[in-house]
């Protein structure tokens, strides 16, 4: 056993150092191609990615991950003709700011650093001027070297510089969705799809337009479509929007590539209007945090209003409202609608003879097998103490039976005996409604019309006793 937990702590390190080094060396590759000559990288991401990943996974933050971060560094500058001095200080001032950035991080709930409160976003911001501050103390004192400048001036550029690397790339880092949330977009050419791609197209027209005018004012044309993308999109898209935008424009900004460095030849040696771009990027942030709380507060609201507070299924009026809605699209096609409701036989039994609590779980144990079995086939509530109802489109008769049956069974089924959660057999009646909607039909007389005789097949169900399934024919008839 402790030689597996070795083996298995010896193949974490393993993962660690090569994902910590293989990281850091490729984002540093790419911000030394983004260095104009005499002068600090256009965009610098590996900082960003480094501190990312460390607050996201806190296990790749040992003396591995460091070490492996700093082999990065090291390997990057030199295979691109860097001089090992100066590449020993540069590394020294970048896990200087990343180490800042951590320690910050450490202090704060997890909601802020995956900026989901509103406020989140003012503390991002103070974690990476923290953070700038210490790479800045660093490296300011390789000013002359790299770029002729005093100690004043290279701190203020080291700053502004490590700032706004820092703001572009670490939301995005931070708001990263984990593997089993991503959704693939769903591509059509529908209205609902043209208004959800709308935002990116006039994202995209907008950076078009920024570089094919010039000038200081082109820089804000992107602003408006980044704060519509922000009210659409989630927190995520919103901050590799962001960060896409904010990088097109700090590249056209310090000259390194495009045809339009002339245009910007007034602003590109100034530290104020790469920060101001960066800064620009906190807007579409908040409104992206502030959605996504919103959202947060709605989505809980309507958890409260649509489901059973014990049992998490629907709750009476929202089945009500659902079926209404299934009843009048079963009409325009004319299909067929089926009802079922259930009762726990002896529920009274239960709890006068177990209490309450028990009879509770009584409830959730039922309600959780229902829901099982019934899977996306249809909607489950309760509607009253023991009841629950089922409301399910497009089944045949003996369809709608079989679906009952198999329910009531699944029920009967769960399991009981000691260290169950209910340690006594459970059983339900099931009265079942079904009905072939007329294309005239009206929802609410419909609904009322299978609610009474599902209700009348279960009263016939338990005086039949109990643990059956009867429908309203078979009601009928009897």
């Amino acid at each position: 056993m402790a030689h597996e937990r070795s083996v298995m702590m010896g193949q974490q390190v393993v993962r660690t150092v090569l994902v910590i080094a293989a990281t850091v060396f490729l984002a540093s590759l790419f911000g030394i191609l983004t260095r104009p000559v005499g002068y600090l990288a256009a965009i610098w991401p590996a900082n960003a990615i480094l501190l990312g990943l460390m607050v996201r996974r806190p296990e790749f933050a040992s003396a591995w991950g460091w070490g492996a971060a700093f082999a990065g560094y090291i390997a990057a500058d030199l295979v691109t003709g860097g001089r090992l001095g100066i590449t020993l200080w540069l590394t020294a001032a970048n896990l200087a700011g990343v180490l800042a950035g951590y320690l910050c991080f450490r202090r704060l709930a997890a909601d802020h650093r995956a900026l989901r409160r509103p406020i989140s976003v003012l503390y991002l911001f103070a974690v990476c001027v923290a953070s700038a501050v210490a790479a800045a103390l660093v490296g300011g004192w390789m000013s002359k070297q790299l770029f002729a400048a005093d100690f004043i001036h290279g701190l203020e550029l080291w700053f502004t510089s490590e700032l706004v690397n820092t703001l572009v790339v670490l939301p995005m880092i931070l708001t990263f969705p984990p593997r089993d949330a991503w959704r693939w977009p769903r591509l059509g050419f529908g209205r609902a799809d043209l208004e959800h791609a709308a935002p990116a197209l006039a994202l995209l027209l907008s950076c078009m337009a920024s570089g094919l005018i010039g000038g200081p004012g082109a820089l804000a044309y992107p602003v408006p479509a980044l704060l519509w993308c922000a009210l659409t999109y989630g927190r995520f898209t919103t901050a590799a929007a962001t960060a896409a935008v904010s990088a097109f424009l700090l590249v056209l900004v310090t000259g390194a590539v495009g045809p339009q460095v002339e245009a910007f030849a007034a602003i590109n040696s100034t530290s104020s209007t790469r920060l101001g771009i960066a800064l620009m990027a906190l807007g579409p942030l908040t409104v992206a945090s502030v959605n996504s709380a919103r959202n947060e507060v709605l989505a809980s609201l309507s958890l409260a209003v649509n489901h059973d507070g014990m049992t998490g299924v629907l709750s009476r009026r929202a089945f009500m409202r659902i079926s209404r809605a299934i009843l009048a699209k079963a009409a325009r096609h004319r299909r067929s609608v089926t009802l079922l409701m259930f009762d726990i036989d002896n529920f009274k039994q239960i709890n006068d003879g177990h209490g309450h609590q028990v009879g509770d779980e009584v409830l959730i144990m039922v309600a959780k097998v229902l829901d099982r079995e019934l899977g996306a086939h249809g909607r489950l509530a309760r509607i009253g103490g023991e009841e629950f109802a089922v409301v399910v489109a497009d089944l045949s008769a003996e369809s709608a039976l079989a679906l009952a049956e198999r329910l009531r069974a699944a029920v009967e089924a769960a399991p009981q005996g000691e260290g169950a959660v209910v340690p006594f057999p459970i059983s339900t009646c099931v009265g079942v409604s079904h009905m072939l909607v007329a294309p005239d039909g009206d929802p609410d007389h419909g609904l009322s019309l299978m609610l009474g005789l599902a209700d009348g097949a279960l009263y016939r169900a338990k005086s039949a006793g109990r643990n059956s399934v009867v429908s309203a024919a078979q009601a009928a008839i009897a």
